[in-house]
């Protein structure tokens, strides 16, 4: 107790030298201004009745440090520490912009991806009836054979295959179901055949017979009547035999497909 009264007594000592009991050296403001700021605090410091005094006493020669008063309420305040703030209060940011999603099982297994690709679609066949188009006139397919030669009856031109081909020979019949003869001429008519056999294509031949066969068909039909014609095709010898054939007939953006 006795170091802070000696204490205290320098302290009164220094300010009253400030104020003009004792004579000072010449010293500038700034220099006045810090010896005033001193003195302040050490008597704050070291008066034992200030109760705000910014820096705690030492502990006095007894052993026992000075306590902190509250000026409003007179009960000793206990200064702490400012508490960290707690991490688990408020979600990081990582947190706070995940989703659902962030708490999903990892080992999950991702839905399937669905494929947004078209299926290719088939372009839609129609009847021989409503790809010729003719008032009165019935197509028929009838049946389709290999063969060295065709016709075989005396009454025509022999049409014979080369010694390498067969001929594949496609039968149809046209009958008139009206009650007047019709005249058929599909020469000025773009029709396309086309003869697939065993993953081949092949287009008819020429045609030899009386009518001009079916691809360039040149007749008059009386009603009631049937006329056949043909198609004519030239094939290598080794597809002889084959199976599961088809004709495709277009006329623009129609086809007929007929499985032989």
């Amino acid at each position: 107790m006795k170091r802070g009264i000696f204490r205290t007594s320098v302290a009164v000592f220094l300010v009253m030298m400030l104020v003009g009991c004792a004579e000072l050296p010449n010293i500038t403001d700034q220099q006045e201004n810090l010896v005033a700021e001193y003195a302040g605090g050490v008597l704050l410091r070291y008066s034992g009745k200030y109760a705000l005094r910014l820096v705690k006493n030492d502990a006095d020669e007894d052993g026992v440090e000075d306590s902190v008063t509250d000026v409003a309420s007179g009960a000793a305040a206990t200064v702490e520490p400012m508490a960290s703030p707690d991490a688990s209060a408020s979600p990081s940011p990582a947190s706070a912009s995940a989703g659902p999603d962030a708490t999903a099982d990892p080992n999950a297994s991702e839905a399937p991806e669905v494929s947004m690709t078209p299926e290719p679609t088939e372009e839609p066949t129609i009847s021989l009836d409503d790809l010729y188009h003719i008032k009165g006139l019935k197509f028929t397919y009838v049946s389709s054979a290999y063969g060295n030669r065709y016709p075989s009856s005396d009454d025509a031109i022999e049409i014979t295959a080369p010694a390498d081909k067969v001929l594949y020979i496609v039968n149809f019949k046209i009958k008139n179901t009206g009650n007047k003869a019709v005249r058929v001429n599909l020469t000025g008519r773009p029709f396309h055949y086309e003869l697939n056999v065993g993953g081949d294509t092949a287009l008819p031949t020429l045609s030899l017979l009386p009518n001009g066969g079916l691809n360039y068909l040149m007749t008059t039909i009386r009603p009631g009547k049937t006329e056949k014609a043909s198609l004519i095709f030239n094939l290598d010898r080794d597809k002889r035999g084959t199976k599961g054939n088809t004709l495709s007939i277009t006329e623009g953006e129609k086809t007929a497909v007929i499985d032989l």
